[in-house]
């Protein structure tokens, strides 16, 4: 069973500006499988912004604004960048976190980490979510920002680790709008019309307050520049505050914490069922029985 290193130990080099030893459990929790890492709720929970949609909204630049926004506002940030897999190594590409640097200069307490997506259902690294559960538990950090791979309007799996899932779209969507609706609108507690400066700006803001229902959902901004960027992060803190004070924020938490151990669970049990050498000529029920007694009996075990 995975084991993490001294969290106390790794943080206080954090508050040093050495994140050595942070990106070292990083790596140990990306490369380990999901069941054998284990990582505590912690103490004081810290606020998870899953930043997703289309490809081409710039979700990236507009996460390199929102890095620079809450540090100014004296707030401590950690990005995990779910970027495309390399084909060759299945390390992650690093787009997004070289669209990032611009913003990420004369910041040294703000810790980026890009993860390779690896195929994962999604969009979001299969081990991004006890990834997140680490920097949270480190105490670092008051903000986690985890910006997904773009894939589209199919990409709902953030939900499962953010607390808050801020979808951005861009001018122009017209009827594409009740396709989104379909997917990532019924997953997503907040909007971006990003590349705000276009024309068809405030009718796509229009659009999207109709089908969410709330008019302070609703966010323009033009990323580029960095307008109406202070305005979205203070409406982000707004909603952390609402939830934590609440009572939602635990309740989330407690449905999430089932989903992880279904995907636990589902990983183990696939890893299990490769190993087996089964009959292809017995029935389907046969097979699937043979793989859960096996996988139950390795698992106890």
């Amino acid at each position: 069973m995975f084991e993490l290193d001294d969290i106390a130990a790794v943080a206080a080099k954090g508050r040093q500006g050495l994140w050595g030893p942070l990106a070292r459990a990083v790596t140990q929790v990306e490369n380990s499988p999901p069941w054998e890492v284990t990582v505590p709720r912690a103490a004081q929970p810290c606020h998870i912004v899953g930043v997703t949609g289309p490809p081409g909204a710039g979700k990236s630049t507009l996460t390199g604004r929102l890095i620079e926004s809450y540090a100014d506002a004296g707030l401590r940030v950690a990005v995990l960048a779910i970027d495309p897999s390399s084909p060759l190594t299945g390390g992650a590409v690093l787009g997004d976190r070289l669209r990032m640097e611009t913003h990420l200069s004369g910041r040294p307490e703000v810790f980026v980490r890009s993860l390779a997506s690896r195929g994962s259902h999604g969009a979001v690294a299969s081990a991004t979510r006890n990834i997140a559960r680490l920097l949270e538990l480190s105490g670092l950090f008051d903000v986690v920002l985890i910006e997904t791979v773009g894939a589209g309007q199919t990409e709902v799996a953030i939900v499962d680790v953010a607390d808050t899932v801020l979808l951005v779209t861009v001018p122009g969507l017209g009827d594409a709008v009740q396709t989104i609706k379909a997917g990532l609108m019924e997953v997503a507690d907040a909007f971006v019309v990003n590349m705000a400066d276009r024309p068809g700006a405030r009718e796509t803001a229009r659009h999207l307050r109709l089908a969410a229902g709330r008019a302070d959902a609703v966010h323009l901004t033009v990323a580029t520049e960095g307008e109406g960027v202070d305005k979205l992060r203070e409406g982000l803190l707004e909603r952390w505050q609402e939830l934590s004070s609440s009572g939602e924020l635990q309740r989330l938490r407690l449905e999430k914490w089932g989903a992880d151990a279904s995907l636990v669970a589902e990983a183990w049990v696939g890893d299990v069922a490769g190993a087996l050498d089964l009959d292809s000529q017995d029935s389907m029920h046969n097979s699937v029985n043979r793989i859960l007694k096996e996988a139950a009996g390795r698992w106890a075990q």
